[in-house]
């Protein structure tokens, strides 16, 4: 089912949760609203769920507007956090309980639950109650009794955060897959910017109500929009340092206190036109900065730190009065007080304007 987000806004006194969102979500769209904690992001599931109400504007499912419908009459799966399992019914009870609510046949539910029970590798459990399973047990469990019912849209509010980094890696799989296998529309609410980049086909990016953009994983990767995306995408994160745009006869210059980097050509095509001695932002990740030789535009620094980290190191090499994070293989033998070129992949660069933060990209 099509979800369409008009204009929604929702107050709590004088505090603007939400703030004239507007998203269009597709028929069988796997879509994670993404953002720091106190974002807006729950408080507009919560809207869809028809838990919250909105201030302002319109939640449309399909063609209907459905502002004033209860959240037990919109056809919607829910799965939090905290899984809210009853914990005084068995496994087959909890999957059961939405059906019973119905007033299902008996042997429909029994049905319905032993079919959803296999779907999601729980059938062993049917008799056990939530205190005797795993913690990755009972999101299977939850996800079953949203699931069973058949709803049109799933809602999940951060429905990993409560497993180990292991149990979530694999139910991140699980879940992608299942929501790709039902073609559920589903919106998910997430502080986790890899269980979004990895899961979903959107991710509506939000910082204090306010929605930042809605893209692909990919776009929001390789074009940010704005220095708080271009920030908070990425693990490690961007690179950001200060910089003069300066114009010297046919030449693009980016000066900093401590180096300076001419643009070729092709890179000073790709940005809007400043005016020469404009302060902008340059960033740029950790895996487009090399460390090698001396050379044209070869910046000079000392390293600060090595981290480790398994199949690579990650480098910290300070340059002026800024800190760079490098991705460097596993094998590199560089030290704490080395002194090093860095070499940026200047294909890679992201210039943005040093007031309001915006990319200053020119779109293709």
């Amino acid at each position: 089912m099509e979800v369409k987000i008009r204009n929604i806004t929702k107050k709590f006194g004088s505090f603007v949760a939400v703030d004239k969102l507007n998203l269009n979500i597709q028929d069988g769209e796997f879509v994670a609203l993404l953002g720091p904690s106190g974002c807006g992001k729950t408080t507009t599931l919560l809207m869809l769920a028809g838990i919250y109400k909105p201030d302002a504007g319109e939640i449309i499912f399909g063609d209907k507007v459905v502002n004033d419908i209860l959240t037990k009459d919109r056809n919607i799966g829910m799965c939090f956090q905290n899984y809210a399992l009853y914990p005084h019914m068995t496994v087959a009870q909890n999957i059961a309980f939405p059906l019973k609510l119905r007033k299902l046949p008996r042997d429909l539910i029994e049905k319905k639950v032993k079919e959803i029970a296999n779907k999601f590798h729980v059938d062993v459990l049917l008799n056990r109650f939530p205190s005797e399973i795993s913690g990755g047990q009972q999101q299977r469990v939850a996800l079953a009794r949203a699931l069973v019912k058949e709803p049109k849209i799933l809602l999940l509010d951060e429905p990993l955060s409560n497993l180990d980094s292991r149990l979530r890696i694999s139910m991140r799989a699980e879940i992608k897959k299942l929501q790709k296998d039902l073609g559920i529309t589903t919106v998910f609410v997430t502080h986790d910017q890899t269980e979004a980049l990895s899961m979903c086909d959107k991710i509506a990016v939000m910082n204090k109500g306010v929605l930042q953009d809605f893209k692909t994983p990919e776009e929001l990767y390789m074009f940010p929009e704005n220095l708080f995306i271009a920030g908070f995408i990425g693990n490690p994160p961007m690179n950001f340092m200060e910089v003069i745009y300066v114009r010297e006869n046919d030449k693009v210059l980016l000066k900093e206190k401590s180096f300076q980097i001419q643009l070729p050509d092709s890179v000073q095509q790709k940005y809007i036109k400043k005016q020469s001695g404009d302060k902008l932002i340059l960033g740029i990740r950790p895996e487009n900065i090399m460390l090698g030789n001396e050379g044209q535009n070869a910046v000079k620094g000392e390293i600060y730190v090595v981290e480790p980290l398994g199949r690579d190191k990650l480098v910290n090499v300070i340059i002026g009065s800024n800190r760079l994070k490098i991705i460097a293989p596993q094998n590199y033998k560089g030290n704490m007080g080395d002194k090093v070129f860095v070499h940026l992949d200047l294909d890679k660069i992201h210039l943005f304007d040093s007031v309001g933060g915006k990319s200053l990209r020119i779109a293709a």
